[in-house]
């Protein structure tokens, strides 16, 4: 899941890169072992066995969970409120773990220059082929070397919770659950994997929502996961009915990203 070597780079003069590109500390090779390793990292977090992401995660993929794709295709009232309580308290409860852990220290802090995310949005990257997708590119600008530049506060935003939303989330734990670890592959039932999708489809809208970057149109679901999470004009009645978890996420990511800004400047 990602863009890949067909994906549409545009690439800005080579002005940028005579005068103002930062000289850069990591070699490329580095540079995509920190990506790899950060990934690890916050994976090692939300897999902790004692979390409450994984508890979360493993009380919607056993048998006698609720049904969440009912709410798309129809239920009855009293299975409707059962199923929203329990997306609440899901969406909840994973968008608060992870906003927790953005503006921590280590690989994952923004306020030490060895960090994996303080390397993540400085400028001068070239990262690796396939991990963007399509729209991120579209709103990111690239000299003629594919190293990402100008990367505004917007930008960053878009990088961070990329790494930690997009892709230490939808694209690995809950899209390729049994890949990574989330479920043993004899327990991944078409149950677990519905309720999975429903959860990928709800972050990646609230993603959506909070990356926006001012000038540019609201990001649609990327052309590269659309075979794999529900469409909008299907989620529309989910996204109503938890509409103040999905704005209690917007504000929750909105505030890690404050704090980690003021770790950048310190």
């Amino acid at each position: 899941m990602g863009s890949g070597s067909s994906s549409r780079v545009k690439k800005i003069s080579t002005t940028h890169d005579q005068h103002t590109s930062p000289v850069r500390n990591l070699s490329l090779y580095q540079f995509h072992r920190v990506i790899k390793s950060t990934i690890v990292e916050i994976h090692s977090h939300f897999l902790n066995p004692t979390g409450a992401i994984s508890s979360v995660l493993s009380d919607i993929i056993q048998p006698e969970s609720y049904e969440f794709e009912l709410l798309i295709y129809g239920c009855s009232h009293s299975d409707a409120a059962s199923i929203t309580s329990q997306l609440q308290y899901v969406i909840e409860n994973i968008i608060y773990e992870v906003s927790g852990i953005m503006p921590t220290q280590g690989l994952l802090g923004t306020n030490f220059k060895s960090s994996g995310i303080y390397e993540l949005i400085r400028e001068g990257n070239t990262f690796p082929d396939g991990y963007f997708l399509q729209c991120e590119i579209d709103r990111l600008q690239f000299d003629q070397k594919c190293r990402v530049v100008y990367i505004g506060d917007g930008e960053a935003f878009m990088l961070l919770v990329g790494m930690y939303i997009t892709r230490g989330l939808i694209t690995t734990l809950l899209l390729k659950p049994v890949e990574y670890r989330l479920v043993a592959p004899q327990r991944f039932s078409g149950l677990a994997e519905s309720n999975l999708r429903v959860v990928a489809t709800i972050f990646l809208y609230i993603v959506r929502q909070v990356t926006v970057i001012r000038g540019k149109a609201p990001m649609q679901i990327p052309r590269e996961l659309q075979r794999f999470v529900y469409p909008d004009e299907e989620m529309r009645p989910v996204y109503g009915r938890l509409a103040k978890a999905i704005k209690y996420g917007e504000v929750l990511i909105k505030n890690a990203h404050t704090n980690t800004a003021e770790g950048m400047g310190s």
